[in-house]
């Protein structure tokens, strides 16, 4: 009975030094205990009004959700296979071809993305320019399907936000009047510290500089770092270097390295995951001393529940292509024909809507593995370009990795919650809702 109820509910209890947490993913909240109270709760119906709101959600069946290409929010543009750098670890670099994309299969692209909205539509809409390659090395056709989309959106009334991924090379003074003048977000992938920037991307000056270019330009900039084995233990450094050298900074994802054969055996991609953990909490409470929102996929997972780790992509390649997975952009890629589900031709969207469906059916509900796990709804069923190109031995280490994760940043938060919201006689139980950062 007792533990049945957190069962079928979702929730997943943790011990907190003498205390214990009751976590909801779907609830989007938490109730910290001391031991005993929920054993009360079942028995008597003490502290109803704490525990109740655990059980209290809209199921995710329920949810709005994407179902269809039409219910997407993001259009992701990958302008060209094309780039100017050669990261160590890049998951695209094998299956570059040199392509770019032509106004004939953009353009249409971004027709559909507003059209298919209906009329009086009230979500913001967003279209993220990025790799695949370097995308502004495609300048004229970004622009160009930048003021497009921005026209279309006037047209029809309906919000949008612009933005470019970049690995930061690419800054004139036209460039910036554009950006400035649309409100262009700029997401800059950068190392942060010269030794490891220089060692997984090179050209540590000139992004540095660039980057002093568009803060004092006065242009809002996020930083993405891809964290490895040689910079996994200076994560803590790499906030400090931030805060120092970028004050304006606010916003900087830490995303561990998606790549197999960076690791010889499962127990090497272990210690590493390991590692990563213990950093990232560490540095995530120094990012909020400075007031920097540090995040990663697996961080956001912990604030938004789901079915499938990402809800596919409606993102067009650079051949004109709809791709599930941004990951996956060219036919060179062994699981393009597994995530191409449409192309344009003759200027017409087309989509293959039986591919769709197998794409977003790959979830927590088709793998096994997935079905009695406590932290399912903060996994998705995993990544899927990682759990397609992972052998099962380094899947099991994700999946550990995801267990940890999400335990120790639920950890965390209560212990930023309690600090922030709670005095120190309040009485346990308590419930405390989740944060949207």
């Amino acid at each position: 009975m007792i533990m049945s109820w957190l069962k079928n509910n979702n929730i997943v209890k943790y011990q907190y030094g003498e205390k214990e947490i009751f976590y909801s993913p779907i609830g989007r909240c938490y109730v910290v205990a001391d031991s005993g109270q929920y054993e009360q709760f079942q028995a008597n119906g003490n502290y109803k009004e704490v525990f109740e709101p655990l059980s209290s959600y809209v199921p995710l069946s329920e949810q709005r959700k994407v179902r269809a290409p039409k219910d997407y929010t993001l259009l992701t543009v990958l302008p060209n296979n094309v780039c100017n750098f050669a990261c160590s670890y890049c998951y695209s670099a094998q299956g570059r071809n040199g392509s770019q994309i032509t106004e004939d299969k953009l353009l249409p692209a971004i027709d559909y993305f507003f059209d298919s909205k209906e009329s009086g539509y009230d979500r913001p809409l967003t279209i993220s320019f990025m790799g695949g390659g370097e995308p502004l090395l495609s300048w004229e056709l970004v622009k160009k399907g930048a003021e497009y989309a921005l026209q279309k959106a006037h047209e029809r009334g309906l919000r949008l936000n612009l933005r470019i991924i970049t690995n930061g090379s690419i800054v004139d003074n036209e460039k910036i009047a554009f950006l400035k003048a649309n409100k262009v977000e700029i997401s800059v992938s950068f190392e942060i510290l010269r030794e490891i920037q220089n060692m997984q991307r090179k050209n540590y000056e000139l992004v540095f500089s660039n980057i002093k270019t568009f803060l004092q330009e006065g242009i809002d900039v996020q930083v993405n770092s891809t964290i490895t084995p040689h910079n996994v233990d200076k994560m803590s450094e790499m906030i400090e270097e931030l805060h120092s050298q970028f004050p304006e900074i606010r916003n900087a994802m830490f995303e561990p390295v998606v790549a197999q054969n960076m690791f010889s055996t499962p127990a090497e991609m272990h210690t590493f995951y390991e590692r990563y953990i213990e950093e990232f909490v560490n540095s995530r409470k120094l990012a909020d001393e400075y007031g920097i929102g540090l995040t990663s996929f697996a961080y956001l997972r912990t604030i938004f529940p789901l079915e499938r780790a990402c809800p596919g992509e409606l993102c067009i390649t650079a051949d004109g292509d709809f791709t599930g997975c941004y990951c996956v952009a060219t036919d060179k890629e062994p699981l393009f024909k597994l995530t191409k589900y449409g192309t344009v031709k003759n200027g017409i969207v087309l989509f293959d809507e039986k591919q769709y469906k197998w794409l977003l059916d790959q979830n927590v509900y088709s793998k096994s593995e997935c079905t009695d796990c406590e932290v399912k709804w903060n996994c998705g069923g995993g990544c899927f370009h990682q759990y397609r190109s992972y052998s099962e031995d380094y899947r099991e280490e994700v999946c550990r990795f995801t267990r940890k994760f999400v335990e120790e940043i639920v950890k965390y938060k209560v212990e930023r919650f309690m600090k922030s919201q709670v005095s120190v006689q309040a009485k346990l139980p308590i419930l405390l809702r989740e944060e949207m950062r």
